[in-house]
């Protein structure tokens, strides 16, 4: 589908959906089908988000797989469910090129189960996993690294007859099927729906756990009327006030917290990443899930906070992050952030009369630097360019210099939540060949834009326009219809956020351009549009 058609659809039916979805995070399968060199895994709902950020990046922030095309991160969901309870991802997957199509591993249990005995899947390499290995996982040589700390508590819909907080006891009580109404907790009369994550969840196996414990070490029978829902799906709870069940603190959290959480009993855990014992040291498993690796190196810090957790501090700071394990941990020391020394040098050239070619180069102990780099000429106070960094480099040709020795210095400017730190180079003199002075050349701009095709009377539609340029853009973009202005946006990053309105628009075609108008570094730019009113 076209990103324009793509458009139209949302707006048509945004109304509907937002009354049939809750506000959770967009998430996927990757786009590709895996090779054999892939690092292919599958398992826990709790942290499959947190994996497809370390995979493909977020918000921004460059993943593992940022720059490769094999030797990737992969990591397939567990089942994702409508606000219906119907599945909407598919039944299977194809863990890697040429393989037959397997049964979606779906929770923590199922996942690590392919990874030894009859449901051994060669393919799989890891699992995802929200609690600790069991006694038969270790018996058959399974090894877990932690990553990250999540708290798991109990929740209820926003609007609930539950009380604000709930004691160990109570919870304990409740989901025995001791106390059946809410008033018995100090809550409002209500009859108490206990609802427990699917067979197999990492989630249910830590809560049940958790509960055996308050219960005196003996296991916990169950209220007989309790259902089991997909762990994590928050639509079984949000529109019902009597209902309660364990969650993911923190996967309430990514998902915009559409669920209330209670006060009083929680509990702390490790998630994990799993391997077979014979993979364990395996080099190309080590540079994902090890202790040196990139998901307990600061650049996965922001990834694994924007999946709702808290990193854990590596060995040096006491932590345990990425260290093989059969037990469960307990070290719950966190990471902080931190950002990577960087380095930024610069060289400097001249090959025709009046021009200065200046290329900065910025590097990391660990990962690409990503963001800006600025140049300053000759002593000034302010930029004489801005230019984004690709692949660790920067490069600004000048023109109209006047002949003679000029300096230059580059400063490298994170990108907004970048796991590094600045870093400027050292002053560079360069000669510039004879020339006539004058103003520095701009360099050209090109202008997109993703509106919709169509618009319906009353409708409004948000799209962005980017300005490409070898310099970041900043000002404004105007839509206009003929001289008429329909639409404004303020550009942030090079893009802008621009709302059109069919208010503005007149009944069939609308020719719109949008219009640029530079900047003291880049060239003024035009692109024409057409919007169907219908």
């Amino acid at each position: 589908m076209s990103v324009r058609r793509l458009f139209a659809a949302v707006a048509s039916t945004s109304l509907v959906a937002a009354s049939l979805a809750l506000a959770t995070p967009a998430q996927a399968d990757p786009t590709f089908v895996p090779v054999e060199a892939d690092i292919v895994g599958v398992g826990s709902d709790t942290t499959m988000y947190a994996l497809s950020y370390l995979a493909d990046g977020h918000n921004g922030v460059p993943g593992f797989n940022e720059g490769k095309s094999t030797g990737r991160l992969v990591s397939f969901d567990a089942n994702i469910l409508n606000s219906a309870g119907v599945q909407t991802n598919s039944t299977t997957v194809v863990l890697k090129a040429g393989a037959a199509p397997v049964t979606r591993p779906n929770g923590s249990g199922n996942g690590k189960k392919t990874l030894y005995g009859a449901g051994n899947l060669p393919d799989v390499d890891f699992a995802r996993s929200s609690s600790s290995l069991s006694a038969d996982e270790t018996n058959a040589g399974l090894f877990q690294f932690p990553f990250a700390k999540d708290t798991m508590a109990l929740a209820t819909a926003k609007t609930t007859n539950a009380p604000a907080s709930l004691t160990g006891a109570q919870m304990l009580q409740i989901f025995k099927g001791e106390v059946t109404n809410w008033s018995e907790v100090g809550g409002t009369p209500g009859v108490i729906e206990v609802l427990l994550p699917q067979a197999g969840s990492g989630t249910f196996s830590f809560f049940d756990g958790e509960l055996k414990k308050l219960n005196g070490g003996a296991a916990v029978v169950y209220a007989p009327t309790h259902v089991r829902v997909q762990e994590h799906d928050p639509a079984p709870l949000a529109g019902n006030p009597n209902a309660i069940a364990p969650f993911s603190i923190g996967r309430n959290r990514v998902a915009g917290e559409p669920l209330k959480i209670a006060g009083g009993w929680q509990a702390a855990r490790a998630v994990y990443n799993v391997l077979r014992q014979a993979d364990v040291s395996r080099p190309d498993l080590q540079a994902v899930f090890g202790a040196s690796g990139f998901i307990c190196s600061p650049l996965a810090y922001q990834l694994i906070a924007d999946a709702g957790f808290d990193q854990l501090a590596g060995q040096a700071k006491g932590g345990v992050c990425g260290v093989a394990t059969q037990a469960a941990t307990t070290n719950f020391t966190l990471a902080s952030a931190e950002a990577l020394a960087t380095s930024t040098t610069l060289t400097g050239s001249s090959s025709a009369a009046g021009s200065l070619t200046a290329t900065a180069a910025v590097g990391a102990v660990q990962g690409t630097p990503y963001g800006l780099v600025q140049f300053y000429l000759d002593g000034a106070s302010a930029p004489a360019a801005t230019v984004p960094l690709t692949a660790g480099k920067a490069v600004r040709t000048f023109t109209g210099q006047t002949a003679g020795a000029h300096t230059v210095v580059a400063k490298y400017v994170p990108a907004a939540n970048s796991a590094f730190g600045a870093s400027t180079s050292v002053a560079t003199q360069v000669t510039v060949l004879g020339g006539a002075g004058g103003p520095v050349a701009k360099v050209k701009a090109k202008l997109k834009e993703n509106f919709p095709a169509k618009l319906k009377t009353g409708e409004k539609v948000t799209g962005e326009v980017t300005v490409k340029a070898d310099a970041q853009a900043v000002g404004k973009v105007v839509v206009k219809l003929g001289k008429k202005t329909v639409a404004t946006g303020t550009l942030k990053a090079g893009k802008a956020k621009v709302t059109l309105k069919a208010s503005k628009l007149e009944k069939g075609k609308n020719k719109l351009t949008i219009v640029f108008e530079g900047t003291p570094e880049i060239e003024g730019a035009t692109k024409k549009f057409t919007v169907k009113l219908v």
